[in-house]
């Protein structure tokens, strides 16, 4: 039985991640067909959010949280678009320094955190609204891209879901992290050594982290004239935060865990119960008992770390080279991730502002 070629989709776009959809959204506006195609079961990538099990409502981000509107003109215009709020990162009260474990935690006035915001309902909310404004039809979840192949001036994609047919658009752009792409997707022919080099070179921001969330009935370090704010050099968590709603309800905290991968693995059926003694020692006994708690290890995500980024030190964006925002196979494959952009790389602004110059790109090659 042979494949079937599918002939109707103008631009696929491999990764439904926020630079994948905001693509999508902006090549459909102008008048493109396109078809997102993700590898996990939901969209959204790096950016996801912890939900209620009962009622499904908004309680913590797991993935990136803050915009900072005064210098993320492309962020706060996006948040204007889709019609979401921002609230400011409550940072009101004293700050625990945590040093030592022979001492016991201080309070200390740290520079408030002024400029950061959280979105309103959690940065999901940024991925559902940005789908809603495509078709059903035009997403593809639990799909996984395995192949991106060029025949007489003709582009093949094919995927791990032998039921679909083989997609043949007239551009693909991969939006899935560059490292993840150059070892995950069979490439025919092969691309550009120097290119594959730059993919491979090009860490992804956050691969390597995890976050916890500890969600409780109240903000009881606010009583006590807290900002929920830790600075740790004790651990698991060197850094936490207040993570509650606008008006304290949810009551969150949420840090990030400085343990290495290596380490987390070894500790992971007791890494949960570390957490909490580190925030009962730094809040004291209210913290103990977290209504929910959730630990988001992103170094266990195939989809996007990929094994260099947890062979080397975490480290923020820099700069990608040039060439890797130039179309490849004569104009016809971009490379978009957040870490490519000229703006904020690796951050939810630089992942807008990408999306948008690449649906600029490819849009004015279909004319």
């Amino acid at each position: 039985m042979g494949v079937t070629l599918q002939d109707d989709c103008e631009v696929l776009i491999i990764g439904g991640g926020l630079t994948g959809l905001t693509a999508a959204v902006l090549l459909r506006e102008a008048g493109h067909s396109v078809i997102v195609v993700e590898a996990a079961a939901r969209l959204g990538g790096r950016v996801h959010s912890l939900r209620d099990r009962v009622s499904n409502a908004y309680l913590a981000d797991l993935g990136p949280t803050w915009i900072w509107p005064e210098a993320q003109p492309f962020a706060t215009r996006w948040m204007q678009e889709l019609d979401l709020e921002l609230t400011p990162q409550f940072d009101k009260g004293d700050s625990i320094i945590d040093l030592t474990i022979d001492a016991s935690p201080a309070r200390h006035q740290l520079p408030g955190m002024d400029g950061s915001y959280r979105v309103e309902g959690g940065t999901t909310a940024i991925v559902e609204r940005l789908a809603r404004r495509l078709p059903a039809s035009a997403i593809l979840t639990g799909v996984r891209v395995i192949g991106v192949s060029s025949e007489a001036g003709s582009i093949q994609v094919t995927t791990d879901n032998a039921t679909l047919p083989v997609f043949r658009p007239h551009r693909v752009v991969v939006t899935t992290p560059l490292r993840v792409a150059a070892s995950s997707i069979v490439w025919s022919p092969a691309l550009d050594s120097r290119i594959i080099h730059l993919m491979e070179a090009t860490p992804t921001w956050m691969a390597a982290q995890a976050k916890a969330i500890a969600v409780y009935n109240k903000p009881f370090w606010r009583v006590r004239g807290l900002s929920g704010r830790i600075a740790s050099r004790v651990g698991p968590l060197v850094e936490a935060h207040d993570h509650s709603g606008t008006l304290g309800d949810p009551a969150a905290l949420f840090g990030f865990i400085g343990w290495p991968r290596q380490v987390r693995q070894v500790n992971a059926s007791t890494l949960q119960s570390a957490i909490v003694a580190q925030l009962v020692r730094c809040f004291g006994e209210d913290a103990r008992t977290p209504d929910y708690f959730c630990i988001e290890d992103w170094a266990e995500n195939a989809f996007v770390c990929a094994p260099l980024d947890v062979a080397e030190p975490p480290q923020h964006p820099e700069l990608a080279p040039s060439l890797l925002r130039k179309p490849l196979w004569a104009d016809r494959v971009f490379l978009a991730v957040a870490e490519l952009a000229t703006v904020s790389p690796g951050l939810i602004e630089g992942a807008f502002h990408i999306g948008s110059e690449v649906a600029k790109k490819v849009s004015a090659t279909l004319r």
